[in-house]
């Protein structure tokens, strides 16, 4: 699972792919990333690994290190990138003048999410 939002509490963007966060500054540094994903040639590289009988073929270094890598099939390569496009739009849309809506929601509780920022909740059913 892919997710990224923009913390309330210290106003980065925090980027979770499955149990693993990445922190960003700012959108500019997010793009900067995405940049460098766009630069990935994922089909060669998907076949080189494929042949050595990975099934996570896409394999990016997390650090400079090189001891933590992520490993991604060519699928969620491609949802990772378009994950990442889609909040770095929203975030541009939300900066220009726009016209505001009220979106109303029923019957819903809303709880501090365990386990994540003390300030990202999630929206629960009313039991």
């Amino acid at each position: 699972m892919i997710r990224i939002f923009t913390c309330r509490s210290c106003s980065r963007i925090h980027l979770e792919i499955g149990n693993t966060q990445i922190h960003f500054n700012s959108p500019h540094h997010l793009q900067k990333y995405l940049e460098n994903l766009d630069s990935v040639d994922a089909a060669y590289f998907a076949a080189i690994n494929r042949a050595k009988g990975l099934e996570k073929v896409i394999i990016l270094p997390l650090d400079n290190t090189g001891v933590v890598h992520l490993g991604f099939t060519l699928q969620e390569f491609e949802n990772l990138k378009t994950t990442i496009r889609s909040y770095l739009s929203e975030e541009k849309r939300q900066k220009s003048p726009t016209t505001f809506r009220r979106v109303t929601l029923n019957v819903l509780e809303v709880r501090p999410e365990a386990g994540g920022c003390p300030n990202i909740y999630a929206l629960k059913p009313l039991s």
